[in-house]
This record gives structure tokens, C-alpha cells and sequence, in this order.
């Protein structure tokens, strides 16, 4: 009898967020549609704090929402009163909440002045009123912005601010259930979202420039802080827009802070370094002015926090997890954000920004349900549904159909030899983990963390794979139809006569191969040749294996570089002390790619082993690249895998015939 390992898994994670977005045109977006999508990944969350932010556009009346928590409805006469010494009126408009015993109230005053000078008085109430104890914090001031928060899971919330009952509209909703990081949870001041005027997020992940950001902020008139990291996103956006006059792309850019950054910007960044965001992270972000929508979405240039965007015909979608979106559209496309980037919209315009190179994927194909031992997922959770699974195997079933699958995580998971799952919808994370022989198919999508430690079997997915694939796997092999995420194939690696393999047939994103020990990659680029088969930093920190890409790869996306402007700095350097010709120094700063080999063939011997240390680290081994057409030897070692992998998705015979008639990027490391 086979033995299935317990549901041992720790249920938490991290922060679920969310943003709908309704295209010019269509209905406006129901509050029900952003309560079922942040409940579709209830365990990213707690009972610590939830929320939401309907944004909308200027029908003419709307007056400025100044929205305060209080401890005590005591505090609504000293801010009234702060408002009229500033000369500015503001009109009570009640308590949404009331105060009641520890429990924060929810009250709402209505004001028409300019934005800049609210933003004056709320500074004060919050640093001079609610000033330590935070009995008095005001949380959201906008007109196009409205903002509901508190204590609990996102039902929860709702429920206590009436939403569920009134189902209220909007052109676009934001949603967050949180898993507390950098603040206590017993106060809605530290729920999400965050909002500073105009603008609402919601965040994944923990802002390590944190410090330097208050700092920057408290120098240009924001005084009031509640010390958690998240809100400094809200005010950064808010500054950046409202204050320095920049554009949601520059700001946008800014914030994301990527490795490499156009020359437009690079003024912007020094004299605005203090805004900069630093550490893992995701951000939604909504923004009216009160002519058009935007929905923003953003994540860290290493991208350790998960962020996914889509579209359909009506909507337009950011969440962490692809189950969100599927919760409300199985015709939507969904795509992967990719690391320092973000993805932008608007109401009026759609997409302006997508957030990768290119959305191309692989042709959908419509799979009818085959016949065998049915698991309907659809009123399951994922321990419920892991359990399903494992009772059927312990009763002798081997062939199992898991159908209305919908980011079910565990899937799979160290299943044996002889069993064979066919998943109808999104598999959620950590599917096919420690997989020990068994035949896993996706018709559908698979979330992140597919592979880890696999052992052996196969896992074929009939659609995209997100972040780390095959991290540590070790046998088997995965084949991936369409495109796949950031850091595949991570500390992938072979032991004896097991040599692990993963086939895309579409693209990847950067830290493909990161710390790669053994086994074999293929990136085909089948689904579009305009765009590059494969993001930044291939093969970084590698010592093992052999990556092959279809068509040529820069050299300046292999390995871990230093920014060209440094290299530059250096060079530089070296006219300076003599060892480098100026010519020689203005010929390579007009070069857009300054690899290690260019350097090589420029440079005198004694500078090119000064500028070569920027480029290896001490425990980096050099690659060996080479850009050819397959040979006998690569034939052995792929050939089987290739043919397999396009009988497995019933690719035709004569793009086979092209992938072997085609150049490739073959990567492996060096052994000089």
C-alpha cells in the first residue's frame, strides 16, 4: 500500500491583495466582486486586519471625504475646531462606526477646500491631536476616494461597515486581507489600505528603505506617521504626483526602483533617492482625478512578492494570486508582472503600461474533462481537497480528475509512482512538491512554486507556470506549454543517474538557472520571436547544468553585471590614473552594452584585470556561451525531451523541425 504524507503544512502567508479596475463603458464594479475575490485567498490573510477603497470619478457634487478613526466622539469638536483655526470649514457628517468602549469609531466630515490646505490640517490633527496614542488618526481625506478599514477578516470588515448590505458601487475597488509584518494588528490605524489624497494602496511585503523614506517625507510637510511601512507607499505616490508634478510612469518607476533606469530619470532618482522603495514587496494602487480611473500595480526589482495582472472584456485585474482573478473571470488573460516593473491602467484608456515585454503566451486549447475518478474542488479548501486526494489513493483509485480547481495549493504533493492527477483549472502553489514518480497534468495554469524538490515523475502543464519552477528539483521532468516566471530552475540539480529537466515552450523571466547545480533547461520562445526568449541575470551564481535558449541572448542578461554607468565611472577612474587611453574610453561610452568580452578586446591588459573585478565575484564561476545550432552531442541530451514535450501538447512536426534548425544560446559553466 502506498503511504501519502499527512497535511502537515503551515497555513500561513502573506498579505492577499487586490484591485478591479471597470474598462470605459461597462458596468460599474460591484463591492461583492472584490469581497469574493480577496476571500478566494482568505489564508493569505488574519483575523489582524482587512479593507478596502472604492475609487471613483467626479460626478460634480463629490465633496472631500475627510475620514477619521476616533477613540471617542469627544475628539469631533477639536477637529472641527482645527479646521476653522486654518480657516477652513468642515461639515459633520456622522459616524459610520461609533466609538464604543476600546473600539475605534468611523466618523466622516465633508469638506470642499483645496487639496493642499486639507492636507495642512490633517498633518495637524494627526501629529498634534492624535499625536502618540493615536486616539484620534485621520485615515483618508480624498474626493474621488473612499475607504473602509478595520479589525478582522474581510467579511468581517465589510459586515461592520454595512458594504455587504448596500453592495456599493465603483469604477475601481481595492481589497487586502493582512498578515501583520512590521506593526501590531489590534487597531484598524494599521489595516490597509492606505490612502494620501487621491490615491489608495494596498501591500505585500516589507519595505526595508523604510527609514529612508520617512526621512524624505518628514522633510516636505509629512509629519505624522503611524509606523508601519505600507503607508509611507500611499504618501510617496501622493508626494510624487501632487508635489513634483511627475507622471504615474515616472513615479511609478521611481518607486520600483529597477536595476537599470533610462537616462530621463536618472536626475529624478538621485535628487529623489530618498523615495526609492527597497525590499521585497507588491503594491495595487488606485488613483482618480476626477476625470479618469488608473489602476497601478508595481513589485521590487528582485520580485519576492507575488503579483499577477489580467484582462477580459470588461475588467481589468491585479492580485497576488491568479485564483483571484479566475474567481470572477475564467475567459480573463492573466500575465506575470515582471521584477522592477509595473503594470498600468486606466479606465478610459486600458492598458498603458503591461508590465513585462511581451503578454504573448501560447494558444489556449479547450480540454474536455476526461473520464476517471472525479474530485470536484469547487466547495473545498486545500486541506480538504489534499485530503480527498489522499484517501482516494489509500483506497486503490491511481488515476484521479480534480475538476473546479481554483488555487488549491498542495496538489501533488509527494505523491509515488503509478498515480496519475489530471487538474482542470489553476493549481495553486506548491504543486508537484517532492513528487516522488507520479504523472501530474494542468489544463489550466499553475501559481508559483511548482516542482520544489521533485524527485522524479512529470508534471505537464498545459498553460503558464508562475515564480520559482523547479526550484531544488532533482528528477523528472517538467514541461510548461506557454511562458514561466521569475527564478526557474533554482537551485535545480542532478545526483547520479537522475538529471532533472524543465522545457518551456514559451518565455522566461529573469534569474532563470539562479544557483543552477545540474539538469537541463530549454527556453523555446515558440509563442512570440519578437520579444526575448528570457529576462535579466540567466544564469547567476550557476555552477552546474546546461541551459539551452532558442536564439540569441545578450550577453549583458547572463550572469550577474555591474549597471553600465559604473563600469563607465570606473573606466573613468583608470584615464584618470593613467591606465587607460581617453580615446579608447569615449569609443566604449557610446557602446549600449559593455560585456565583459567587449571590454576584453578594448582594453590593455592591466585595465581590463581592474575592470574585471567588477563582473566575478569570488565564489561566481565564469560561463561558458556559446550561440550555435544544436550538435549530435545536445541531440543526445535533448532530443528525446523536445519530442516528448511536443507530443505531449500536440505540437505540429514542423515547428519541431524549426526548434532543430534554429540557433541557440547554450549556457553551461565554464571549465577553464
Amino acid at each position: 500500500m502506498l503511504k501519502i504524507m499527512e497535511y502537515p503544512f503551515i497555513e500561513k502567508s502573506g498579505c492577499g491583495i487586490l484591485g478591479i479596475l471597470r474598462k470605459h463603458g461597462c458596468p460599474k464594479v460591484k463591492f461583492e466582486l472584490a469581497l469574493r475575490s480577496i476571500e478566494a485567498v482568505r489564508y493569505r490573510g488574519s483575523k489582524l486586519g482587512a479593507g478596502f477603497a472604492k475609487i471613483f470619478i467626479d460626478i460634480g457634487t463629490s465633496k472631500r471625504r475627510v475620514k477619521v478613526f476616533v477613540k471617542s466622539a469627544d475628539f469631533i469638536v477639536d477637529i472641527i475646531r482645527t479646521f476653522k483655526a486654518h480657516g477652513l470649514e468642515i461639515m459633520d457628517a456622522g459616524f459610520e462606526i461609533a466609538p464604543s468602549g476600546d473600539d475605534y469609531g468611523s466618523w466622516v466630515g465633508l469638506s470642499d477646500n483645496d487639496e493642499a490646505k486639507v492636507f495642512n490640517v490633517i498633518q495637524n490633527i494627526n501629529s498634534v491631536i492624535g499625536h502618540h496614542d493615536y486616539k484620534v488618526r485621520v485615515y483618508s481625506w480624498g474626493r474621488y476616494v473612499d475607504v473602509f478599514k478595520g479589525v478582522g477578516y474581510p467579511t468581517d470588515v465589510a459586515e461592520t461597515f454595512g458594504l455587504i448590505e448596500k453592495n456599493p458601487e465603483a469604477d475601481l475597488w481595492l481589497a487586502h486581507t493582512r498578515q501583520p509584518t512590521n506593526s501590531p494588528g489590534r487597531y484598524p490605524i494599521w489595516s490597509h489600505p492606505f490612502s494620501a489624497g487621491e490615491w489608495a494602496i494596498v501591500h505585500n511585503g516589507d519595505i526595508s528603505s523604510f527609514g529612508a523614506n520617512v526621512m524624505f517625507l518628514s522633510g516636505r510637510g509629512y509629519r505624522s506617521f503611524v509606523g508601519t511601512d505600507s503607508e509611507v507607499i500611499a504618501f510617496l505616490l501622493d508626494y510624487l504626483t501632487r508635489v513634483e508634478k511627475l507622471s504615474i510612469e515616472e513615479a511609478a518607476t521611481l518607486l520600483c526602483n529597477p536595476f537599470s533606469l533610462s537616462w530621463r530619470l536618472q536626475k529624478e532618482r538621485f535628487e529623489l533617492r530618498g523615495a526609492c522603495l527597497d525590499g521585497p514587496f507588491s503594491v495595487v494602487a488606485g488613483y482618480s482625478d476626477g476625470d479618469d480611473v488608473y489602476l497601478l500595480a508595481m513589485t521590487d526589482r528582485s520580485k519576492l512578492r507575488p503579483l499577477v495582472v489580467g484582462e477580459d472584456e470588461e475588467m481589468l485585474y491585479a492580485a497576488s494570486e491568479e485564483a483571484q482573478i479566475r474567481a470572477l473571470s475564467e475567459r480573463a488573460r492573466v500575465w506575470s508582472v515582471e521584477p522592477g516593473s509595473y503594470f498600468l491602467a486606466s479606465m478610459k484608456k486600458g492598458v498603458i503600461v503591461s508590465g513585462r515585454r511581451s503578454t504573448k503566451t501560447c494558444p489556449s486549447l479547450h480540454i474536455p474533462l476526461a473520464t476517471g475518478y472525479v474530485i470536484d474542488a469547487k466547495s473545498l479548501g486545500h486541506r480538504e481537497l489534499y485530503k480527498r486526494v489522499r484517501d482516494a489513493i489509500m483506497a486503490g483509485k491511481r488515476d484521479l480528475l480534480l475538476k473546479n480547481v481554483l488555487g488549491h495549493r498542495y496538489i501533488g504533493m509527494a505523491l509515488h509512482e503509478g498515480v496519475r492527477l489530471r487538474v482542470y483549472g489553476t493549481a495553486g502553489n506548491c504543486l508537484a512538491n517532492l513528487n516522488e514518480g507520479a504523472r501530474i497534468e494542468v489544463y489550466g495554469n499553475a501559481q508559483d512554486d511548482v516542482g520544489d524538490t521533485m524527485q522524479k515523475g512529470s508534471v505537464i502543464i498545459h498553460g503558464d507556470a508562475r515564480d520559482v519552477v523547479g526550484q531544488a528539483l532533482q528528477g523528472g521532468e517538467i514541461f510548461i506549454k506557454g511562458n514561466v516566471g521569475n527564478r526557474c530552475a533554482i537551485q535545480m540539480r542532478e545526483y547520479l543517474d537522475r538529471k532533472p529537466y524543465i522545457i518551456v515552450g514559451g518565455t522566461a523571466d529573469n534569474y532563470l538557472g539562479e544557483y543552477m547545480a545540474g539538469g537541463v533547461v530549454v527556453i523555446l520562445g515558440l509563442w512570440d520571436k519578437d520579444s526575448s526568449p528570457v529576462g535579466d541575470f540567466v544564469a547567476s551564481g550557476m555552477v552546474g547544468g546546461r541551459i539551452y535558449i532558442r536564439g540569441r541572448v545578450s550577453r549583458n542578461k547572463i550572469g550577474v553585471h555591474p549597471p553600465r554607468q559604473d563600469v563607465l565611472q570606473y573606466l573613468k577612474s583608470l584615464v584618470y590614473r593613467g591606465l587607460l587611453d581617453l580615446k579608447v574610453y569615449e569609443e566604449l561610452s557610446k557602446e549600449e552594452e559593455l560585456t565583459l568580452e567587449l571590454l576584453e578586446e578594448r582594453l590593455n591588459e592591466s585595465s581590463f584585470v581592474a575592470v574585471k573585478r567588477l563582473f566575478h565575484g569570488k565564489h561566481v564561476l565564469p560561463l561558458n556561451v556559446e550561440y550555435r545550432k544544436l550538435n549530435d552531442e545536445d541531440i543526445m541530451l535533448i532530443g528525446h525531451k523536445l519530442s516528448a514535450f511536443f507530443t505531449e501538447f500536440m505540437i505540429g512536426r514542423d515547428l519541431l523541425e524549426e526548434v532543430y534548425a534554429s540557433n541557440f544560446t547554450i549556457i553551461c559553466p565554464s571549465s577553464k
